[in-house]
Formats: structure tokens, sequence, C-alpha cells
């Protein structure tokens, strides 16, 4: 398995939120039940967490939230001791509720992903791929293997999904239940995204040194090929030694542009598939763990490991924007289909919806008790999921403004 600071951050965290550790004590002193005023502790509780503050600051922060909101919204607060979460916030994001939690996987689930006909969840982590029925929040389909699914993604069509797993990838057809395998892959594949065409799949991979043979290389090797699906050959893109895992990939929505973050040293490339250039974005101070276009493509997100979502414009290869309050290393970001919306994940437990027109903080969402490692939008924009190493998926309702 790569090892990369994301991986150190989660291990960490985990000591410190196993049983008896110092979180896990803190959430036990208050059993919570449906009052309004052990609603309040739990939520304190959770913003201390996450925030890694005092308490007492927690309780303040949200004693001032309730002197800002209406009674109507006072309901969305108080019900969140019983499972339910609300964040009341101005246009163009109304309310974000989550009551939908999907239980099954047995260890942390690291991709979700949503098929095209918005019926159909795909979630991997531990050692299964699952498909759920939404309208029944139950798994239909259990893709099951000897090693941890890392990445997934559905086929434009929503016929097949791709299975990432160490040294590996899948292609499950979702009507027969036929899996096919790519053969040809060194390492770890750490990411796997298809062109908006369906013809073809880019995967990205890391292969650790050779220690066995005395490889005195920092890092590893990262490797991004494109894959003819008719064929099932590869094209390696590129290769890149002396860097860690590179987890960015996306295909820009006009197929003619295939983003990666190949290493840990900030930077991203941009490869033009049709002319063969690569145009090198950089900015982030350390390594870039996510990357989305926007439906137009004319913005590119990035996450990084510096704790730091960047909206570039595509055209120029700049930076227009920066957003920075994240606690931790943001390893997860989404548009929503219309564009008004962007998604971020972290380690530091908490997902934050946010204005790409103005690069001002939407909605602070709180619930995952572990770090959420990746987000996506429904195709109608009405529901965002997202999978967390805390084991479970969580579906978060957006209510637009009346």
């Amino acid at each position: 398995m790569s090892v990369s600071p994301v991986d150190v951050f989660w291990f960490w965290q985990r000591s410190l939120i196993a049983p008896g550790g110092a979180w896990e004590t803190a959430r036990d002193e208050h059993p919570v039940t449906k009052d309004g005023s052990n609603a309040r502790k739990k939520a304190a509780r959770e913003l201390a967490g996450a925030e890694q503050i005092t308490y007492t600051e927690a309780l303040r922060r949200i004693d001032q939230r309730a002197a800002r909101t209406s009674p109507a919204d006072l309901e969305g607060i108080a019900a969140a001791g019983a499972g339910r979460v609300t964040t009341r916030v101005g246009p163009p994001v109304a309310a974000l509720t989550t009551d939908v939690v999907l239980i099954g996987h047995t260890g942390a689930v690291r991709c979700v992903a949503f098929g095209p006909d918005g019926r159909t969840l795909a979630s991997g982590g531990d050692v299964t791929a699952r498909l759920w029925d939404l309208a029944t929040r139950q798994a239909a389909s259990v893709l099951s293997g000897e090693t941890g699914v890392i990445s997934a993604a559905f086929s434009p069509g929503g016929g097949t999904l791709a299975v990432a797993r160490p040294g590996e990838v899948t292609l499950w057809a979702i009507a027969t239940g036929q899996i096919t395998a790519l053969a040809g892959f060194a390492g770890q594949v750490e990411s796997v995204a298809f062109s908006p065409d369906g013809r073809t799949m880019a995967s990205s991979e890391w292969q650790p040194p050779d220690l066995i043979h005395g490889s005195t290389q920092e890092g590893g090797t990262t490797t991004v090929r494109l894959w003819d699906l008719a064929s099932g050959q590869a094209t390696t893109l590129l290769s890149r030694q002396g860097c860690y895992a590179g987890k960015a990939l996306a295909f820009h929505p006009g197929g003619h542009i295939l983003a990666c973050g190949p290493g840990m040293d900030g930077t991203l490339q941009l490869l033009d598939l049709a002319a063969g250039q690569v145009t090198t974005l950089t900015g982030h101070g350390y390594g870039i763990e996510a990357a989305a276009f926007s439906p137009d493509g004319r913005t590119l997100a990035t996450g990084s490991c510096d704790a730091t979502i960047r909206l570039w414009d595509v055209a120029t290869a700049q930076t227009t924007t920066i957003m920075s309050p994240h606690g931790g290393y943001v390893v997860s970001v989404a548009f929503r289909p219309d564009g008004r919306i962007l998604a971020s994940t972290s380690t530091d437990r908490i997902v934050r919806l946010w204005d790409p027109a103005t690069g001002q903080p939407a909605a602070t969402l709180f619930g995952h008790t572990e770090f959420v490692r990746s987000a996506a939008f429904s195709p109608d924009g009405h529901t965002l999921a997202t999978a967390s190493m805390d084991g479970t998926v969580r579906l978060w309702t957006l209510r637009e403004p009346t």
C-alpha cells in the first residue's frame, strides 16, 4: 500500500477516537436524547473534535449560531441529537440535511459515485464495491475481492463500474455481472476516471521504491495511463519518479484534457490528449489529492495536502481563487451539475460547500466521525453523497430556497 500524508493522518486520528481515547471519552460523558440541551452538547462535542478546539469554545460558537437562528432553524439543531443534521445558509443553498446513513461496509469507505440515472449509488471500501438502490436504501449488489477498493467510477452510460484495487482494475458490467480485468499495472492503482464518451479510461498508479534491491529513490513512481476499452490496451501518458501517490485525476467535459497530479510537490499537469501538450499548474504548497472540472469546463478545482482549495481558469492556467478554512488535507472536491456549488471533504472530518462564483463558504456539514474521503453529487444536484473512513456513506439532501 502507498504511504501518503493522508494515510498517516488517518491512522493518527483513529488512535484518538478509539474506544477509551480522548474523543471517545468526551462523547460518552453526555448521553444523547431528543432533548435540545443534549443536542446542543453533542453538536459542541462534534465541533470541538472537528475543529480541534476546547469543548467550552465549541459551546460558545454553538450558542452564537443559535442566537442568530430563527425558531424554525432551532428545530434542525435539536434534531442533530436524533441523528439528523441541518445547516441553514443563504442562497444558493437554503438547507442541507442528512437523515440517511448507508451501513454495510465493514471498514473504511474510500470512494462514492452516482450512476447517471440517479437511482444507483456505488461505494467502495473494505474489500467490497457496493451498488445501492436509493429507493430502498439497500445494497442491491456486492462485488467482493481479496484486497481493498481504492477508487471506483461509473461509465458515462452507467453500464459499467470500474473498480480499482492494489495492482488491478476490474470492469463490472452492471446488467450481467460480468467482470473483466485490465492487465499491465505495475503498482497500486490510486484513481480511475472514464472519458466523457466512454471509449477510454484513465488510471493513476503508484509503485513504491524497490527497497529490496537497494533503491535510494525518495518516494516512488507515479504512472498515468490511458486505456482503450475496446482493445484493453494502455498508453502511458506520464511516468514520474521520486514522488508519492498521485490521486488527482479528472477529464475535462470536452474529453480532450486530462488533469492529473503525479506527486507531492504541489503541481498538477493538464495533458492535452489531442495536441500532445502538457501544461503545468503551480501554486499549491504540497501534493494535490483531488481535482474536478466545472460542468462548463472553464474552471478547475483542486484540493491539496496544504489544506487549501484552488480554483483555476483553465484557459489561462492561473489561480483565480484560494479557499483555506479546512483544518486538514483536502482529499475530495466535486461540482454540483449546475456548477453553482462546490463540495470539499477533508481529514478534519468536515464536509464543506462553497459558492464558486465568490469563493465564499455556503455550508459546513458535521456528522462523520473519521475523515471524509470522497463526495459526489447526484445527477439532479439534489443529493450529496459522502464516504468516510468511519465505514459509512451519508446522503445529504439539498433543499432550494423558497
